[in-house]
């Protein structure tokens, strides 16, 4: 008869739980990628959009950095290979850069750029970065016109020829900066603002004479926005008005009155009496019989296919979503009737964001609060076929966040196919 040997399975409150409490991890939201950019069909106009969150690292470092110190003979220097735990370098940010891989654009709107209105400096360090190599030693901000000329003889021959290869175009910057003094002075003025960077060429093939004064003519801020979120551009050959928008970020904060800085209710609020604000703009356009496009960060997530892994849904934040929709979505009663580029082009249920926020897993959570909406005719409501709309889409993709927290979308329109009203 065998003997008893000792048990080999452990006692029940000993033994290993098989299971385990953790909740099971949110799967993330798809990446779909974007179409390859082709070079811009004749009589387009493409219109590329992104908060860019600051602008600061998108600008050229002081010319003393391209250049490494001399060693001097006693002292020599040798390079380490990269630790296997260090993060892969990134390329350094260029907005020419950008333009040149989305096919030079001829505007681009880029929101959030942190610029305080009494920046001079940084607004002429973009102004001087969308420059093309030959035009940036002829810049209006040398002293003098014999320094200019001087400067500009100064180019090499061999950077002149590569720009006759490549054709790369010229841009110029132009700001909206904010100047409310209750409303938008943390940071030392260094939030909010819009650049609208338009190609050089766009002004003179739309029939508008150059010269500065009359480019300025044709951009322009709004006057009921002090907080740098509005810049307008019109290209009247086309009765084209196209605003470049950073909208509200509706929150409890306190709105404060512009002028005496006494409180009048909360951003939420500020965010509806935006739209309106907007929505007027635009009503007064098309009542002139021009097309708008409206571009930017509307800080608005249209429907639950735009958030991930929901929508926010305080009563505040549903309030101003149907707002947003009522003013500039829906047909009569106030409502202007835009059509969502990217839906129109992409269907309603293609999940596409254009806000990534870092310091969490890409597709986390996500939102699509960046839009570009266009008039109805432009988007082809009423019997138009698809409108004037060519392409639309996001380029939702982690190597186009860059330093910023949202991705950049466009748009196409056929110039041709405007009807003029």
């Amino acid at each position: 008869m065998a003997s008893k040997g000792p048990s080999i399975s452990p006692p029940p409150s000993k033994r290993r739980r098989l299971t385990s409490s953790t909740p099971p991890k949110t799967p993330l939201a798809p990446s779909i990628p974007s179409l390859p950019l082709t070079s811009l069909p004749p009589n387009c106009l493409r219109i590329f959009t992104w908060n860019i969150n600051g602008i600061t690292p998108f600008l050229q470092p002081s010319i003393t950095t391209f250049f490494s110190p001399s060693l001097s003979k006693s002292k020599t220097r040798t390079l380490s290979p990269p630790s296997s735990a260090s993060p892969p370098l990134s390329p350094p940010c260029s907005l020419r850069a950008c333009l040149k891989r989305w096919q030079w654009p001829q505007i681009l709107c880029l929101q959030e750029v942190k610029i305080s209105l009494k920046d001079i400096k940084t607004q002429s360090a973009v102004s001087l970065a969308v420059k093309a190599p030959r035009c940036r030693f002829s810049s209006p901000s040398r002293a003098t016109a014999a320094a200019t000329a001087s400067s500009s003889h100064s180019e090499s021959e061999k950077e002149k020829e590569t720009h006759k290869k490549t054709h790369e175009p010229s841009y110029t910057a132009h700001f909206s900066l904010p100047h409310d003094k209750h409303n938008a002075r943390s940071f030392n003025g260094k939030l909010y603002g819009v650049c609208t960077l338009i190609r050089d060429d766009l002004l003179s093939t739309s029939g508008i004479n150059t010269e500065t004064n009359s480019k300025q003519q044709h951009i322009r801020p709004a006057p009921w926005d002090l907080e740098g979120r509005v810049l307008i551009l019109d290209l009247p050959p086309h009765k084209l008005a196209i605003l470049n928008i950073y909208a509200v970020n509706g929150t409890p904060n306190p709105h404060r009155d512009p002028q005496t800085g006494a409180i009048i209710g909360t951003r939420h609020d500020r965010k509806r009496a935006f739209h309106s604000a907007l929505r007027d703009e635009c009503a007064r356009y098309e009542a002139r019989g021009w097309h708008v496009v409206v571009a930017g960060d509307m800080n608005i997530a249209r429907a639950p296919v735009d958030g991930y892994p929901h929508l926010r849904m305080g009563d505040a934040h549903v309030r101003n979503r149907r707002d947003f929709e009522e003013k500039f979505m829906e047909e009569g009663g106030g409502g202007l009737g835009m059509v969502d580029s990217f839906r129109r082009v992409n269907g309603e249920g293609v999940r596409k964001f254009s806000y990534r926020p870092r310091g969490r897993e890409w597709g986390a959570g996500c939102d699509r609060v960046d839009l570009i909406l266009v008039d109805g005719r432009l988007g082809g409501k009423g019997g138009g076929g698809g409108g004037a709309v060519v392409e639309a889409d996001i380029l939702d993709e982690e190597g186009e966040r860059g330093p910023s927290d949202h991705v950049p979308l466009y748009v196409t329109v056929d110039l041709g196919k405007l009807k003029l009203g």
